[in-house]
């Protein structure tokens, strides 16, 4: 006979430590635990930005507009479109945001009802 997947509360603790892995997922990002990898991730970044803004200069573009074919110009459109896209996400997020207490207990009886008592 199977056992009842309900006689364990969720509530209730574990066996396991606190700080267990699975073992598939320490294989797959056991090496975001790395004490450097923040600093090895940033210059990797760099290091291909910089590759790809070098190599514009040998790249012979027939653009529309002449602004276009400037020197890191892709780059530096890219960059800005995403600065914009970040820093407006701040007053949208104003714009968006419910209060604390939007989903709080209320009365939730329609007012049509009340005017017929």
């Amino acid at each position: 006979m199977a056992a009842n997947s309900d006689s364990q509360k969720p509530d209730q603790p574990t066996d396991l430590p606190a700080d267990y892995m699975h073992p598939v997922s320490t294989r797959l990002f056991g090496w975001v635990a790395h004490p450097r990898i923040g600093s090895r991730i940033l210059i990797t970044v760099l290091s291909i930005s910089l590759l790809l803004l070098v190599t514009d200069i040998f790249v012979h573009r027939h653009e529309y507009l002449t602004v276009s074919e400037s020197f890191g110009f892709y780059g530096f459109w890219g960059f800005g479109a995403f600065t914009f896209v970040v820093l407006m996400g701040w007053p949208l997020g104003k714009l968006l945001r419910r209060s604390e207490d939007f989903y709080d207990e209320a009365d939730t009886r329609p007012r049509t009802l009340e005017r017929g008592k």
